[in-house]
């Protein structure tokens, strides 16, 4: 059963606000159209002017600046004031690793590869403290990779007592830079009062190849270093030395897994000091080449409160390799460099031991007369040849899988060149696992999984302080489960990506990464620690979404569909979490319902509404999607956009009937059903007294049918297919007895109806029989109840019926 969370409802006072933003109501429709991109956020595409007034987004989402030309996309979460934060990805299709800083004055972010100030994104910019220079002491910083070279870092000092000082510096810093207080400042010191602080440092190891100090997207791997309180009374040099860091380690006895690329997506810690303030600090890395995280033990704190996180990303591992029992670590080029979907990014299925044979640099005269035929060809990385010239050479003369190892010490996943598509799996290997690939005789075994049936999505964290062993052994009976079923369409293949967002009690932002969801509509068991402070809401995008622009792609407006609830686990707990169900439709947004203040009415339809509640956005684009929103007043037309869905209506003083209807249309080739929905509520409204706030009396329905994972019922013999409704009012609203249903079905398209029989039962649940037919059906839906509300819905393609 699927837990549903009611909506929260503004305040007088808050909607007032709302409807103060609101100018004066367009009667005709804005002709403008909205960006095509899908979010990776829960909540609404961006998509420009407010849909009714023509005014800015009063709830869309807004991109910002966080750097040198890396941006972010904000999404409102409902009416709480939560955001989600999506890291967008520049033209060379990368997206930026994002440090995020949350203390009393809001939250800022900043990228971590050091390009530009800190971005206020919640709240207020920090000012500088004055304190008298004879107070202060002096603390000088540098770090250690784990490797042994200096690195770059980013420190952040905080008095645990009060609260009261923090400074944020990144080494290596401006060697001319004055030692000062600021908070920001690029420098490698930092002036502060004496005092007891945490002093506590993220370090980069940076590949071999590569300068240990440089700031680049591409790292080795991270640590968390540092004190989290330290007495300072005296000028003094600290170093932030990750060689001291552990690695944290999990293991999962029930299940093969490894951190897949991407899989190793943040880590920080939370300080509060011995009077309850609180900092924050998140590191959230673009792109590490061993996906590990490292943590230096701590000894228990005397002041305040410590807490470390972790969160890591498992599935079945996406590749492997072994040599007479000796497993490598091959990891896939990122697929950015060479491919827009994942689907055009060739992947590994199923188990095999091949032989391997050793093609030099690939060059024309490496690969001469060399028959590769189902063999893995190992190649050298060059200067003079991309990592694509060198796979599609080899995959040209048969090879079935290429790996590419280093010409150097450590790892590269440098493709010397981009824009090229790869022809068979690609694979990158440090030098020494290469030159052991290319030694081994006989086969190799291979395997490869690249729709792993289980995935854990863990959240790690360490209270009070960080112990020596961070390693943790989690078995699934001990933690939450999902079993996430994403649903496609009956005859056609889909692709989606997915996100999932995890919310701290302190958090106004998530920020996650969307991930292919590969494998088609299928299920797959998720995993999660039980805890009641780590909240859950996720996103499932329909088709997959373009990770770069390399090769061109016609326009889409693709369906989005937002989980509308945050929801903590339990231990042993198990949740069916469905997408994608059919029928989708249109309904009033479940954060935004339609309520009047005075004789202003903010409407809000979701376009994209599934049948267990996921909802998302849809409006008019280049990609063929046509909507309208009209509002109408006694037949009057007060409002109307094919903009983004949602604005303030200025409704006639007094009594009026009320009608708001949205239509779309959506010929996209990507779907099949829900090809044509329009859905009409009508209700009586009336002047509401100023200050107070009147929820609408729109009738809502749900639709509980039996489809499989491809949106299809499969009828049986000669009795006929059936299906529920369950037909309620907007959570608030006043109510009367829904006494009026009527359904009707067509086979072809809705050129004919034919009635569908309807049987009440209690609860606001009708039972209802379909007439006898094959393929898409379609529905129409008329509900009245007695005190004048309705609901005419129709949906063109509702789902499959398959005998």
């Amino acid at each position: 059963m699927i837990r549903r969370r009611s909506p929260r409802l503004l305040s007088a006072a808050a909607l007032s606000a709302v409807l103060a933003a609101a100018l004066s109501v367009s009667t005709g429709a804005t002709g403008a159209t909205g960006a095509t991109g899908a979010t990776g956020a829960t909540g609404a595409t961006s998509a420009g002017p407010d849909l009714l007034t023509g005014a800015g987004s009063v709830s869309g989402s807004e991109v910002v600046g966080v750097g040198q030309g890396d941006r972010v996309r904000l999404t409102p979460l409902g009416n709480g004031g939560q955001q989600v934060v999506e890291p967008l990805r520049s033209q060379d299709g990368t997206a930026p690793g994002l440090l995020v800083n949350t203390d009393d004055n809001g939250t800022t972010l900043q990228t971590a590869d050091g390009s530009g100030e800190p971005t206020v994104v919640d709240g207020t910019a920090r000012t500088s403290r004055r304190t008298r220079a004879a107070d202060l002491v002096e603390l000088n910083f540098d770090a250690i990779a784990r490797d042994g070279r200096a690195a770059s870092a980013d420190v952040t000092v905080y008095d645990v007592v009060t609260g009261a000082t923090q400074v944020v510096r990144r080494l290596p810093g401006d060697p001319d830079a004055t030692c000062s207080t600021k908070s920001f400042e690029d420098s490698s010191c930092a002036l502060v009062p004496p005092g007891t602080y945490s002093v506590m440092a993220f370090v980069t190891t940076m590949p071999a190849d590569r300068p240990g100090t440089a700031r680049e997207r591409t790292t080795q791997n991270l640590s968390l270093v540092g004190d989290p309180e330290m007495t300072i009374q005296d000028s003094r040099d600290v170093t932030f030395d990750a060689r001291l860091a552990k690695p944290v380690e999990v293991r999962t006895p029930d299940h093969r897994t490894k951190v897949n690329s991407d899989g190793a997506m943040q880590l920080g810690y939370s300080r509060t000091a011995a009077n309850g303030r609180k900092i924050v600090r998140q590191y959230r890395p673009s792109a590490l080449l061993d996906q590990r995280f490292f943590m230096q033990p701590t000894a228990p704190l005397a002041q305040g409160t410590f807490e470390a996180l972790t969160r890591m990303r498992l599935q079945a591992p996406d590749i492997e390799l072994s040599v007479r029992g000796r497993a490598l670590h091959p990891e896939y080029y990122d697929q950015v460099w060479f491919s827009d979907e994942i689907t055009d990014f060739p992947l590994y299925d199923g188990r095999d031991r091949l032989r391997v044979v050793d093609v030099g640099h690939a060059t024309a005269d490496d690969l001469a007369g060399r028959n590769l035929r189902g063999a893995i060809a190992v190649a050298e990385r060059t200067d003079d040849l991309s990592v694509a010239e060198q796979s599609n050479a080899a995959a040209e003369a048969g090879a079935a899988l290429v790996v590419v190892h280093n010409d150097g010490p450590g790892d590269s996943d440098d493709p010397n060149g981009t824009g090229t598509r790869l022809r068979v799996p690609t694979l990158r290997l440090d030098r020494a696992e290469g030159e052991a690939l290319k030694a081994a005789r006989g086969r190799v075994a291979v395997r490869g999984e690249s729709a792993s049936p289980y995935l854990y999505d863990l959240v790690l964290k360490e209270h009070g302080a960080i112990p020596e062993d961070l390693t943790h052994v989690v078995r699934s009976r001990d933690l939450a489960s999902q079993v996430r079923e994403v649903h496609g369409q009956p005859t056609i293949d889909s692709t989606f990506s997915e996100a999932a967002y995890q919310y701290q009690p302190e958090d106004t932002f998530a920020i996650s990464t969307m991930f292919p969801f590969t494998g088609g509509a299928r299920t797959r068991v998720e995993y999660r620690m039980p805890d009641p402070d780590t909240r859950w809401t996720y996103a499932t995008v329909t088709p997959q979404t373009t990770y770069n622009a390399l090769f061109p792609h016609p326009p889409v407006l693709r369906m989005s569909l937002s989980d509308p609830e945050l929801t903590a686990y339990e231990s042993a707990e198990r949740i069916a979490k469905p997408v994608g169900t059919a029928p989708v439709t249109s309904a009033p947004s479940r954060f935004r319902p339609m309520e009047r203040s005075g004789d202003q009415m903010r409407v809000a339809i979701d376009g994209f509404v599934d049948a267990d509640g996921n909802h998302g956005t849809s409006y008019s684009t280049g990609s063929g999607m046509s909507t309208l929103l009209q509002i109408r007043a006694d037949g009057v037309l007060v409002g109307e956009t094919d903009n983004q869905p949602s604005g303030i209506a200025v409704l006639p003083a007094g009594d009026s009937r009320v009608e708001v209807s949205f239509a779309a249309d959506n010929p996209q080739p990507w779907t099949e059903l829900s090809t044509r929905t329009e859905s009409v509520w009508g209700f009586p409204s009336t002047t509401v007294p100023t200050g107070a706030v009147v929820t609408q009396p729109v009738i809502l329905v749900d639709y509980d049918v039996d489809v499989d994972l491809r949106n299809r019922v499969h009828a049986r013999g000669p009795r006929p297919v059936v299906f529920d409704l369950r037909l309620g009012h907007a959570e608030g609203a006043a109510t009367a007895p829904i006494d009026d249903v009527a359904v009707e079905a067509s086979y072809d398209d809705g050129r004919s109806w034919r009635a569908a029989r309807t049987i009440e039962h209690t609860g606001g649940r009708w039972h209802v029989e379909l007439p006898r037919g094959t393929g898409h059906v379609s529905l129409r839906l008329h509900a009245g109840d007695a005190a004048g509300s309705t609901l005419d819905q129709t949906i063109v393609r509702a789902w499959y019926v398959a005998r």
